[in-house]
């Protein structure tokens, strides 16, 4: 088992559970069912997914069931766009979600992202895992500064969560 990489005080914590595995964590001040639509809606995930102070989401496509397909496109502030999709393998309401992840230059390098949500007292905790196809997938994915832009974005998920709790 890996060491731990990283926890800051933003509430996320990244950890390396294995050669080809990150593991990401955190906690929502909100039932489970607010998280998991924030996670899954095509109207909320635009509010979260791309890192503002990074760029700006051009394209969400979200066909919600399993077999069903996603894609996202951002436009970074170099100018250029990144984008991600993957077909969805396991969808079990408000719990969990498994599916594949290809970033666009990588396509023979699909992970397997499984989230899964839990809830206790009203609060709701994130564990997102993700397999790479080898460790050097994954160090090159740790390499291009992803753990930064994953706690900006999940610091944009949690206030779309708390805005849908209390609308």
């Amino acid at each position: 088992m890996a060491a731990k990489k990283s926890d800051s005080n933003d509430g996320t914590t990244l950890t390396l559970p294995s050669n080809e595995e990150i593991l990401i964590t955190r906690a929502f001040d909100a039932p489970a069912r607010f998280v998991f639509a924030a996670l899954t809606k095509p109207e909320h995930i635009r509010r979260w997914w791309a890192p503002a102070s990074r760029g700006e989401m051009l394209q969400c496509d979200v066909d919600f069931r399993v077999g069903g397909a996603w894609r996202y496109v951002m436009r970074v502030n170099a100018g250029f766009e990144i984008g991600f999709s993957g077909t969805f393998l396991e969808i079990t309401a408000p719990t969990r979600v498994v599916q594949t992840e290809i970033f666009d230059p990588f396509p023979d390098a699909p992970s397997v992202v499984t989230l899964e949500l839990v809830e206790a007292n009203g609060v709701t905790t994130l564990t997102s895992r993700i397999r790479y196809p080898s460790q050097a997938v994954r160090d090159q994915v740790i390499a291009t500064g992803m753990e930064d832009g994953m706690r900006e974005s999940y610091q944009q998920l949690t206030s779309v969560v708390q805005q849908l709790v209390v609308a």
